[in-house]
């Protein structure tokens, strides 16, 4: 019999899990948790599930990935499958890298949860076939991450800068170093860059510091 405990924030989704799964004899749901604290609350089920079916990203509290990651401390605990309503590659490989064993989404047709849940119990990864291609296929670097990767260290604390507000004077006095200076690296960002200018220089770094603090978010734990 494989025990499994439920943590999403969405009481009709646990609640269609739960009809999902009463089909399969060998699947037996010994509790449910609709929030972080709820979980915790309750971690001596989950220290006695061999599944937990979890939400990559609660709604309440915390993530589901600051759930994860807290549970990987324990010296026990269930094997995690992560059911959610995303899709992309790159948050997948994340969630497996962290140490979930499989990957399902709710966009996913219904016998795939039990099968996940049958793989995950018996130490295996599974990740749903939807997205499996995907996950496994090594995207290729842009022509902008190749570009990226050709900067100095110092011309990559010269664009964070840039792109965080800071005037020429302000990185100076960041970096101890001369406006010259400066001038010089912004000048070889925008040759490795292929930019015009020095506005568009700014605007490239403003996005990029953008991108980065909605990825600190995405991921973010508030542990």
């Amino acid at each position: 019999m494989i025990s499994v405990m439920l943590v999403d924030d969405h009481a009709i989704i646990r609640e269609g899990m739960k009809v999902l799964l009463a089909s399969d004899p060998e699947i037996t749901i010994i509790g449910e948790a609709g929030s972080v604290k709820q979980a915790v609350a309750n971690m001596d089920l989950i220290r006695a599930s061999n599944v937990l079916v979890l939400d990559m990203f609660l709604e309440t509290e915390s993530s589901g990935l600051g759930l994860l990651k807290q549970l990987l401390h324990e010296e026990q605990h269930p094997a995690i499958l992560i059911v959610s309503m995303f899709t992309n590659a790159a948050l997948v490989r994340q969630c497996l890298g962290l140490g979930a064993k499989g990957y399902v989404t709710k966009g996913d047709a219904s016998d795939y949860l039990a099968k996940a849940i049958h793989t995950v119990s018996q130490g295996n990864t599974f990740i749903s076939p939807t997205i499996l291609a995907s996950v496994m296929l090594e995207e290729p670097p842009s022509q902008e991450d190749q570009a990226l990767e050709l900067l100095t260290h110092r011309e990559q604390d010269i664009l964070e800068l840039l792109g965080k507000g800071y005037t020429t004077r302000r990185m100076c006095e960041q970096l101890g170093i001369s406006t010259s200076t400066v001038g010089t690296h912004m000048e070889n960002l925008k040759y490795k860059l292929h930019l015009q200018d020095k506005n568009s220089l700014i605007r490239f770094a403003i996005k990029r510091e953008e991108e980065r603090e909605q990825k600190k978010r995405l991921f973010s734990t508030y542990r």
